[in-house]
């Protein structure tokens, strides 16, 4: 089922008025609806998301009437202007984030996107993100600074995505909830919790996620299905009064089990298995992963002046087979931060700060013989030093607001090779690469109208998976890579219209110079390889609408173009094409219908074709997805509350691309989304 952007928002346009048009007529004595108010932390100091001179928006997912389940964190990124979520319905990749066009050449994890996790950097001192970790089910906010962060958090082209475990309410509260459904999706999470009694008492919260999925690939050399998944998510959160501030401390720990069904060539698109590779199957594709993290930080007044102090650490092990080889790695990764802040002369809001990580990861390379450790091709050793300096400044002069931010990284790479032999050197080696990254923005109220502006730097450095893996096969560093760096620059508007819709207009320019792109090789199928293009410009516009219709009908919506085209390719075939992986038009929207006797949450998805070649001879088709979730009101007695809902995705069964894999070898480029699945879900809480 494909519909052009025009129907699609006609469908929106349809569906806003008519559960408006009901709402008013239920509004019988209410005259205004206000737009909830928005504060974002992403610019490292609390700011009215109204008077940021950057692109930033926000999601209240604690705020949302129908529980969120813990399958995909797409379902809770819904409608955020200028991200692109690709779900892989493949829990051995995950899922693909995209900001105005970077992120899209991973395969696996996260590029080109800053992340943090209550505090704690999901993204590596190398630039690699991994977002296995973030249990979904207990996500209370979300926040999303699109462009550069590189000023603001290091080493990121594409923004910074901020997430928050939900905070628990005032006293105590236990609630369990599971989910069960199509795919053989398994879903249970319990969760206790104390707010204290919201004076400065302590508070602290536990919840486990246990997720069991069957998937929806064929496996086609034993029957059954390929691309099952387990995974068990703890997170945890502490937080009291310590001398005039704020200590908190959260942990997070992961167990996933995953299969990967791999991607098909377009021959097989429409096959209604949607059959597994069978050579992933045969070679038992997939991923095995341990992880625990855990950090503290500490925030109040020192002296005259604000400060934080943080610091953080994780491990993780990974064992990874993929068509012809077989990954572990183990990892540990520590860091420690420390700022401090103030006002000057009550215009000036400054703050400074020093940042320190190290990373250390122990690889071994094994041939793949049907999933088991074959023979040893690469032992190394990769170490990671990330040092940053940062300052930041914010003053208004007149009506006109200024915020800026200026970055000193220094990111040093080292690798150790353990595995020499006759004909296989030593690849040790070193690589430093430092950038100074300065942000400047400015906002101007005009009318209820705020005009906003800014120009921004970056560097994004390759991550150790993009170093280490060489087509050639040796050890040590690709020494061919380099830093992918650019400029950025801004113009926007955001304002209201009455007191019932928000809306915001971006448009951008990005230039780099030595953007990563991904490829393939004959001898090693499967696996993917990283090389510069020369040059490369994105052009973009987000636009995002935000409001009341009445009573009990909310609505957000986001409209995204992004032109990214390679100026100088890797090949001269591509020059002048549109970057692969990217979808040069997206439209999102979610209706939320909150009555006295149930809930409802209407999701419309619209994408536009995407390319998936450097020479852009192919293309994934466009697509239109409609999802539904309805929930009844909550039955309470007492202290107990029970909540069911069930949810329809994929409603009108469309057969699209969820993801593809850019610049496959033998035109594999398609990974399949599932057709139309049901899931019921059963809430119980209970407050002592």
């Amino acid at each position: 089922m494909t519909l052009r952007l025009p129907v699609a928002a006609a469908l929106s346009t349809l569906l806003l008025t008519a559960a408006g048009a009901h709402a008013q007529q239920e509004e019988s004595d209410t005259t205004v609806v206000q737009i909830p108010p928005m504060t974002v932390e992403v610019l490292r100091a609390p700011t009215s998301g109204a008077l940021s001179p950057f692109a930033v928006a926000g999601i209240d997912l604690a705020a949302a009437p129908i529980p969120t389940g813990g399958a995909f964190l797409a379902d809770a990124l819904r409608a955020l202007p200028g991200l692109e979520v690709q779900n892989r319905h493949n829990y051995a990749v995950g899922e693909r984030l995209s900001v105005r066009g970077f992120g899209a050449r991973s395969q696996f994890g996260v590029r080109g996107l800053r992340a943090v996790l209550d505090g704690i950097p999901a993204t590596l001192p190398d630039g690699q993100t991994t977002l296995d970790h973030v249990d979904p089910a207990s996500l209370g906010r979300v926040e999303l600074l699109r462009g550069p962060g590189s000023a603001w958090w290091g080493n990121g082209a594409g923004g910074v995505l901020l997430l928050e475990s939900r905070a628990p309410a005032p006293g105590q509260q236990i609630d369990a909830r599971a989910i069960m459904g199509a795919l053989g999706r398994r879903e249970l999470t319990a969760r206790a919790a104390n707010g204290g009694d919201g004076a400065g008492s302590p508070s602290s919260s536990v919840a486990v996620t246990h997720l069991r999925w069957d998937g929806f690939r064929t496996n086609p050399l034993a029957g059954g299905t390929y691309g099952e998944a387990e995974r068990t998510i703890l997170t945890a959160r502490y937080g009291r009064d310590v001398g005039a501030g704020t200590l908190r401390v959260s942990a997070v720990g992961l167990d996933l089990d995953a299969e990967n069904p791999g991607s098909l060539p377009a021959d097989s698109l429409d096959d209604p298995d949607r059959s597994a590779w069978g050579n992933n199957v045969r070679q038992g594709t997939g991923k095995t992963v341990r992880q625990g993290q855990l950090g503290a930080s500490w925030r109040g007044p020192l002296a005259s002046h604000t400060a934080e102090v943080a610091a953080w650490g994780v491990a993780r092990e990974l064992r990874n087979p993929i068509p012809g080889t077989v990954v572990e790695v183990d990892r540990v990764v520590a860091g420690a931060r420390v700022a401090v802040g103030g006002v000057v002369g009550g215009t000036l809001d400054w703050g400074a700060g020093v940042e320190a990580e190290v990373q250390s990861d122990d690889r071994l390379n094994f041939g793949n013989d049907d999933g088991r450790n074959g023979d040893l091709r690469l032992d190394q050793s990769e170490r990671v030093r990330g040092t940053a300096l940062f300052l930041r400044g914010g003053t208004s002069l007149g009506a006109l607001e200024v915020q800026g931010a200026v970055r000193w990284d220094a990111v040093a790479f080292r690798v150790d090779d353990h595995f020499v032999a006759e004909g296989d050197p030593d690849d040790s080696g070193r690589r430093t690469l430092d950038a100074l990254s300065p942000s400047i923005g400015v906002m101007l109220p005009v009318g209820s109208v705020g005009l906003f502006g800014s120009v921004a730097s970056f560097l994004e450095t390759p991550t150790t998976t993009e170093l280490a893996n060489r087509p050639e096969g040796s050890g040590g560093f690709n020494p061919d890579i380099e830093p992918t760096r650019g400029w950025t620059a801004e113009v926007g508007a955001r304002g209201t219209a009455g007191a019932r819709l928000g809306w915001e207009i971006v448009a951008f320019r990005t230039a780099l110079d030595d953007e990563l792109v991904p490829f393939e090789v004959p001898s090693d199928p499967g696996r993917t390889f990283f090389r510069n293009a020369g040059t490369s410009t994105h052009r973009g516009v987000e636009l995002a609408l935000n409001g009341r219709l009445g009573a009990g009908v909310a609505f957000r919506s986001a409209l995204t173009h992004v032109d990214a085209r390679f100026d100088e390719g890797p090949t001269e075939a591509s020059d002048g094409e549109v970057i692969p992986g990217r979808v040069p038009t997206r439209f999102e929207t979610r209706v939320t219908v909150q009555r006295s006797a149930f809930n409802a949450e209407v999701d419309l998805s619209w994408a536009d074709e995407m390319p998936v070649d450097d020479a852009g001879e192919s293309v994934a088709p466009s697509w239109f997805r409609t999802d539904l979730r309805v929930g009844l009101e909550p039955l309470r007695s007492g202290g107990a509350v029970i909540e069911p809902w069930a949810e329809i995705g994929n409603l009108f069964d469309a057969s699209y691309v969820g993801s593809v894999t850019v610049n496959a070898f033998g035109g594999r480029y398609y990974e399949p989304a599932p057709g139309r699945t049901l899931s019921v879900g059963l809430r119980v809480g209970f407050r002592p």
